[in-house]
């Protein structure tokens, strides 16, 4: 400080900044994959980020991240190239189904689960709490009517043998929502529920109606994007004024691109709920003076993204076209703060297009 008592350059500590990163499913992995590579390409520090949220899709890019990944190990998992991910795909096909193992060995078994999925969804966004006051449903009607059409075991086994039981750091937070709630709960925030890393990550991929809830103490939770698929307040009550927030569910119109086109139109219907959430988010985050910057599919994208973000899908082209979205976004917004803050020589560089 001189001696007017005016802080120098020195002393002034950089504002904390965040990483965003929302849901989107398998589809929307593959985009996170090539946005990442982008990013850091571009030479933001992503595993440097002083908080980072995490929910669904985004909680798995999130949990890898802070346990060592890089932005370039996504793209490579994409294109079949790292030591982790499968080549073939035949085999890629083999992975997506046995995330869709059946639970029921008879036709009256699924029906019973098809009851409790749909109790799951509608309780999931808290009506069942409006309606009974919180009160949680008999245990002999959870027996009758087990929630959850697919197991979560292969999951479960992957997250174990890949993460550590124990969180990697501080400022990682993890978004699910609890069952009978529907209350968002960011595991690893200050005052949340105990969990172990890899089942915090289950339970926000842990989709209501399709998968079973993870029972996490003595409540059961499912995945956070039934609230919100980005969270990206949490970042900005954690005291971030610097965030990069990746939305696969969102989109960013391209000049010239025919809205007219029935080709758009229903992946742009799925993502409109999403996609004023975000713009909600945004506006907050704005109006609490923090710098936003926000990387999401361009409309020519959504083509190949498809409505179904679960399905198997060609890993390698659509992270590609997301890494060539999000550098052609950066170069059209370099000198961003939020990019800058985020950068590791505190600003953005332009990379060789390759």
């Amino acid at each position: 400080m001189d001696p007017e008592g005016v802080p120098r350059q020195a002393d002034v500590a950089p504002p904390r900044r965040a990483l965003v990163l929302g849901g989107g499913g398998l589809v929307g992995m593959g985009y996170h994959a090539g946005a990442l590579a982008a990013l850091e390409e571009w030479g933001l520090d992503l595993a440097g980020s002083d908080v980072i949220v995490g929910t669904s899709a985004g909680s798995i890019m999130a949990s890898y991240i802070s346990s060592g990944w890089s932005g370039h190990d996504f793209y490579e998992y994409a294109h079949g190239r790292h030591p982790e991910s499968e080549r073939d795909e035949a085999a890629q096909q083999d992975q997506v189904r046995t995330i869709f193992t059946p639970l029921w060995n008879s036709r009256a078994e699924r029906v019973r689960r098809g009851i409790g999925s749909t109790f799951a969804i509608v309780s999931a966004r808290g009506y069942w709490h409006k309606a009974v006051r919180g009160r949680v449903p008999a245990g002999a009607l959870r027996r009758i009517f087990p929630a959850g059409l697919y197991s979560t075991e292969e999951t479960r086994f992957r997250l174990h043998q890949d993460l550590p039981e124990r969180w990697p750091r501080d400022g990682v937070y993890i978004c699910a929502a609890d069952l009978y709630t529907g209350e968002r709960v960011a595991f690893g925030a200050p005052g949340a529920p105990e969990a172990t890393f890899p089942e915090a990550v289950r339970a926000s991929t842990s989709i209501p109606g399709v998968f079973p809830p993870v029972r996490i103490g003595d409540r059961q939770y499912v995945d956070g994007g039934v609230v919100t698929a980005t969270s990206l307040d949490l970042a900005v009550d954690a005291g971030c004024r610097s965030i990069v927030c990746v939305a696969p569910l969102g989109y960013r119109r391209d000049e010239g691109v025919d809205l007219r086109d029935p080709r758009l139109w229903s992946s742009m219907l799925v993502r409109s709920l999403f996609a004023r959430t975000l713009r909600r988010e945004v506006l907050a985050a704005r109006a609490a003076e923090a710098d936003v910057f926000v990387v999401r599919p361009w409309l020519t994208e959504l083509k190949a993204h498809g409505t179904n973000s679960m399905r198997h899908f060609d890993r390698a082209a659509l992270a590609a076209s997301a890494r060539e979205g999000t550098l052609r976004l950066l170069e059209a917004n370099a000198g961003h703060p939020a990019l800058d803050a985020a950068t590791r020589e505190g600003r953005a560089t332009r990379p060789a297009r390759g």
